[in-house]
């Protein structure tokens, strides 16, 4: 009976996310709980041709939320694509220019391309700097920043800024004993 239950889900899953999610949170439950969580509040009651139709419609349950931070999720992603934190946290006093730069470059570059990758980073005003700009009546002091005196809508462009054209961090999948864990430590069997 329970092999044929554990490949009942198992196919149900494959082909429905919904329950997917469902299933994975009675695996996640501690043992000796209750078998099903109960249905969110937010669950919309069942429409007549639902209540109508033979097969129940499971409940939609929300997946539980991440202890870990985005920020931590980023800076896992730039150090195992990049290495980012190995190249800050060095000692770089006991290096050349020459060698701290050699150092730098494929790691800066791989920064690049993973803020590019998840991030989708863009710049938010497309003109060179020192450029003579507008700036737009309705923006907000976030987008656009006054230096200096003076008043007007021109100016010129002291840096074009930055903005994120999506947010795409990979899922964190562990234990909320580990969410401050940006990378594990690396041991070599002796």
């Amino acid at each position: 009976m329970a092999l044929g239950t554990a490949f009942r889900a198992f196919f149900s899953a494959l082909g429905n996310r919904q329950i997917a999610d469902q299933i994975r949170l009675v695996l996640d439950q501690p043992t000796g709980t209750a078998a099903l969580p109960a249905p969110p509040a937010d669950v919309a009651a069942p429409s007549k041709d639902a209540a109508a139709s033979s097969k129940p419609t499971p409940p939609v349950l929300k997946p539980k939320e991440s202890m870990r931070s985005d920020a931590i999720t980023l800076l896992a992603t730039l150090q195992r694509e990049a290495r980012l934190l190995d190249l800050v946290k060095e000692n770089l006093s006991a290096y050349s220019d020459a060698q701290v730069g050699a150092a730098a470059r494929p790691c800066l570059t791989q920064c690049a391309a993973t803020l590019d990758r998840v991030l989708g980073v863009k710049a938010i005003e497309s003109a060179s700097d020192g450029q003579a700009i507008s700036v737009p009546e309705s923006t907000t002091p976030s987008r656009y920043t006054w230096i200096g005196e003076g008043s007007g809508s021109t100016g010129k462009l002291v840096h074009h800024g930055w903005e994120a054209s999506r947010v795409d961090l990979p899922h964190w999948t562990g234990v909320d004993a580990d969410a401050h864990v940006i990378a594990p430590a690396q041991v070599q069997r002796a």
